[in-house]
């Protein structure tokens, strides 16, 4: 299911690289009809403080890709690729080493990323999957688990982040970040590695 959050989720590198791929300026806005991308720009970018305009720019670069290139847009063509190809978990704490080693392998991807999510039973829980280039039968996958109903009265939401890839017909978890989003008062607002107070 898609996240319609403002996460604090991505570095603005992702912005910076597509605009570098794109012909186009922001006078040349395209008003065309397109069906909704599979993600939303606003919900992968860094937020930073004291730029009230960031939502109303990335919104205007979402409708040019849309209308010009929405493939860009599609599966796992930015947030993943970025992610998975830095050196770092940027914007995350890094939990691999908090997993099992016996833990990192299973048959199901999916599976895989909710055994190794600290989910409460009956809390709020959204999952989103984005595959690798080839959707039927993908080889690698990125795996986000949002989690609600936080036993801890500073922490409101646990984002899960797991890069996970096939290995002949087993699923291996090769990269693994979380995140927080704190409770009123008690911290920031967005999504960020940093710990709430």
């Amino acid at each position: 299911m898609p996240m319609h959050h403002k996460p604090n989720a991505l570095f603005f590198l992702v912005l910076g690289s597509l605009l570098a791929t794109l012909p186009w300026g922001l006078t040349s806005l395209a008003l065309a009809q397109v069906t909704p991308p599979s993600m939303v720009l606003i919900n992968v970018a860094r937020y930073y403080k004291g730029l009230p305009h960031q939502d109303r720019a990335l919104w205007l670069l979402q409708q040019q890709i849309e209308a010009m290139d929405p493939e860009l847009l599609q599966a796992d063509s930015i947030m993943a690729n970025v992610w998975r190809n830095s050196d770092t978990l940027v914007g995350h704490v890094n939990i691999l080493d908090q997993i099992p080693a016996a833990k990192r392998t299973g048959s199901d991807p999916l599976a895989l990323a909710i055994d190794n999510a600290n989910l409460n039973p009956g809390a709020p829980v959204d999952i989103e999957m984005l595959t690798g280039e080839n959707v039927e039968s993908p080889e690698q996958v990125m795996v986000t688990v949002t989690a609600g109903g936080i036993l801890d009265d500073s922490v409101a939401g646990m984002r899960y982040r797991l890069d996970i890839q096939k290995h002949n017909d087993q699923w291996t978890i090769g990269k693994a970040g979380l995140q927080f989003r704190c409770q009123p008062g008690r911290g920031h607002q967005t999504w960020s590695d940093e710990s709430c107070i």
